[in-house]
């Protein structure tokens, strides 16, 4: 009998094969699962792959409706374990009996603990069991790990476990409870979970103190002096007159007298390691959603590229060979960045302030060349591994020149800043540090200077979160995990609740988060989620029982809701209140009553909340709508504008069929028959030009998404398609509208006939 390997997924499961046999496997059929076969130093192996969790809880059917009077019963009611994959069982159950020691090689985290734990119950199995633990899917550590077995740990996989039917508890009752009470059921449910409603509170409070913020103005005062701008000792100027006053004395002068130059160096820390929320930030900075580049790390795992990237760790360990990964990527595109590497530094690697044993930071683990990774995927590899090489690099070694000059008795600074040794700088794409030039001013010397002037300003309200910012606040207040956090704040896009980056709160989010902030303490509030998170982690430990925990959430959950539903009536009217006010945009030109955005069946749009319904106009689907003050100058009603990621904002009336649109959007006849040629928009918000008749007709033409195209009303003397005035940036060009046309073929200033 031979031993039967259990993979989280398919590709992982045919590396391990790959790496284990030297490439000699077979396939087999058991079942409807693909087994893969191998030998290895005369034993023989079976690899089954999974598809994530085998098994998912849900309540029995009878708890399936969605009434206030049983979630109670629904607290207290066991989940159902069902399988998820179809005829895993009877494959498990036939390898059980084929194989006489079975070896866990999932994820080694909580939830892949679990996934192996849960197949092994399908296959009943409780002797002859080893655990693979590996960080990389490379060949050298999955034969480390194969030739290094060690025990399943129960303990963490009990912890996911209590995480799981905690979450379910939760998520049901309050989801539940929430659609009941504001009435909005079917498509429109209101979703609360114990983790995604305090990170919407988050969100919510900031958007509160945003909006709540009174500006304040102050004034600054300034001179140049050879050419460099220097500012007022005394900046920020409470009151304007002052700032005047002063700007007289300078007007009085025109020299100034250089008082102090300060040579001073500091350096500029390299990073720690990559963990987890480390590099989903980073991601984010360089322009891709947290969740997305957490899916994009996962599938490079896989493919053997980087380590396993869900990690606290950001120390590597001493048993990580930085030189073998240098050594590595000097045969990839990063080659001049290695060899510079390697002569100007120590390689001695900077340490974060996390130090855990179960996977090291996230490093690259293969060199590829560029032409292998398109995209995203690129720019996610590449952040990596610059990442890695910037934590072996040296500090850098800045020089700053701090000026004072003095004129009138008024003295004004300046700084100058120059890297003398850029070190790790040289290899990061995220730095934050722009040399300033120096003036090059002796002390003593006197210097003429210009501009003196007043900038008026006002302060500034608190930014809001980027989804970067947002995750670090998540593990500070201990929201969800290294593994979940993405997904959480993915689910308050999809939800509805949060839009744009830097995150933005929509109505229905303000509602709800305004909602439970009054009524709710324990659900809006990180600390009851910071406790449960905690009581896991001593499951893990072994110092409490996964029933133990899962009966204390019970035990809160029920008091709670007791809570909630004496306040049903409360959390309704705050939650429409809020609503109401969130979506009001303006009067209805007809009757004078609320004018509201509003969503539905994947659409928007503005209508009166008036008792005649008098005003109706859907909104284009894709963009941040602002009504304005103006009015359309041929149907009097008012203009919106709609932004658009990387277009130029569009200004429209708000009926969709007024001329002000359609003269804007429509370009001539179309040449194939005779129907009116158009713009529009493709489900992705591209833009394109299509024919009215569609689908009778099917002619479409590409145009360039960023740029002013006008209609003309002329013909192209060529193809007949029509003619459009093209804005690339301040010049304009008469040319025909399809891009084929052989008019075109020319340059720019050629193409108008």
């Amino acid at each position: 009998m031979g031993s039967l390997i259990i993979a989280e997924k398919a590709n992982v499961a045919l590396r391990i094969a790959s790496s284990l046999s030297e490439g000699k496997v077979s396939r087999v059929k058991v079942g409807a699962s693909t087994i893969l076969k191998f030998q290895r130093e005369g034993s023989d192996y079976s690899v089954l792959s999974l598809r994530g969790h085998v098994v998912e809880l849900d309540y029995p059917k009878e708890l399936s409706s969605w009434r206030i009077d049983n979630l109670k019963r629904l607290v207290q009611e066991k989940p159902i374990e069902s399988v998820k994959i179809k005829g895993l069982e009877y494959a498990l159950k036939k390898l059980n009996d084929e194989n006489s020691s079975v070896i866990v090689a999932t994820d080694y985290d909580r939830e892949g603990e679990l996934i192996g734990v849960e197949t092994l119950r399908i296959m009943e199995r409780n002797n002859g069991i080893k655990r693979a633990r590996f960080s990389a899917l490379t060949k050298y550590d999955l034969v480390q790990s194969f030739e290094n077995l060690t025990d399943v740990d129960y303990n963490l996989a009990g912890s996911a476990e209590a995480r799981e039917i905690i979450d379910l508890m939760w998520g049901a009752a309050l989801t539940r409870f929430f659609s009941v009470t504001t009435k909005r059921l079917g498509g429109e449910f209101i979703s609360v979970g114990r983790v995604q409603s305090p990170t919407l509170t988050i969100l919510v409070e900031k958007e509160m103190e945003i909006r709540n913020f009174v500006p304040v103005k102050y004034w600054d005062i300034s001179i140049v002096v050879n050419g460099t701008k220097f500012n007022y000792e005394g900046n920020p100027i409470k009151k304007k007159e002052e700032a005047e006053r002063l700007l007289e004395i300078l007007r009085g002068n025109s020299a100034v007298l250089v008082k102090e130059k300060n040579d001073k160096e500091r350096k500029i820390y390299r990073p720690a390691p990559f963990s987890t929320t480390e590099f989903l930030r980073d991601a984010n900075k360089i322009g891709i959603s947290v969740e997305r580049a957490m899916a994009i790390a996962e599938t490079l795992y896989q493919h053997g590229k980087i380590s396993y990237p869900r990690t606290d760790n950001t120390v590597y360990p001493r048993t990580l060979s930085i030189k073998s990964i240098l050594s590595n990527l000097s045969d990839s595109y990063l080659k001049k960045e290695v060899d510079h590497l390697t002569t100007h530094s120590k390689l001695i690697p900077s340490r974060g302030r996390v130090e855990t044993t179960d996977h090291p930071p996230i490093y690259p683990t293969s060199s590829l060349k560029k032409s292998e990774l398109k995209g995203d995927y690129f720019k996610i590899y590449d952040l990596i591994a610059r990442r890695f090489l910037a934590t072996v690099a040296e500090n850098a070694d800045v020089l700053d020149s701090e000026y004072a000059v003095e004129t009138g008795g008024l003295k004004f600074i300046y700084t100058a800043t120059k890297a003398v040794n850029r070190g790790w700088m040289d290899y990061y794409p995220i730095v934050y540090y722009q040399e300033k030039r120096d003036p090059e001013l002796k002390v003593g010397q006197e210097a003429n200077f210009t501009e003196p002037k007043i900038d008026e300003k006002s302060t500034n309200p608190p930014p809001r979160y980027t989804q970067g910012s947002l995750l670090e606040k998540m593990e500070k207040e201990l929201l969800g995990t290294k593994s979940t956090r993405h997904e959480i704040i993915q689910k308050l896009y999809d939800r509805g609740f949060i839009e744009g980056n830097p995150i933005r709160v929509r109505p229905l989010g303000m509602a709800m988060g305004e909602s439970l902030i009054l009524n709710s303490e324990a659900v809006a509030r990180p600390e009851m989620t910071a406790r449960l998170e905690q009581e896991m982690d001593q499951i893990a430990g072994g110092s409490k029982k996964k029933e133990e925990v899962v009966e204390d959430s019970r035990s809160m959950l029920s008091g709670l809701l007791d809570d909630l539903i004496g306040k049903s009536d409360r959390i309704s009217e705050k939650f429409y209140e809020t609503l109401k006010l969130e979506k009001v945009v303006g009067k209805c030109p007809k009757c004078g009553s609320d004018l509201i955005i509003d969503y539905s069946n994947n659409s928007r749009y503005i209508k009166c909340t008036g008792p005649s319904n008098d005003f109706f106009q859907y909104l284009p689907k894709m963009g941040k709508i602002e009504v304005t003050d103006e009015k359309c100058p041929v149907c009097n009603l008012f203009l919106i504008k709609v932004i658009r990621k990387g277009e130029r904002p569009e200004t429209r009336c708000v009926d969709n069929k007024c001329s002000y649109n359609t003269s804007r959007e429509t370009f001539g006849k179309c040449p194939s028959d005779g129907g009116n040629l158009v713009l529009r928009r493709s489900k992705m918000s591209t833009r394109f030009i299509g024919c009215s008749n569609y689908p009778n007709c099917k002619v479409t033409l590409s145009i360039p998404q960023k740029m002013d195209i006008i209609p003309t009303n002329k013909k192209c003397a060529i193809d007949d398609f029509p003619m459009a005035i093209f804005k690339y940036g301040k010049e304009e060009v008469e040319q025909c509208l399809n891009s084929k046309c052989s008019s075109r073929s020319g340059k720019k200033s050629e193409n108008s006939k």
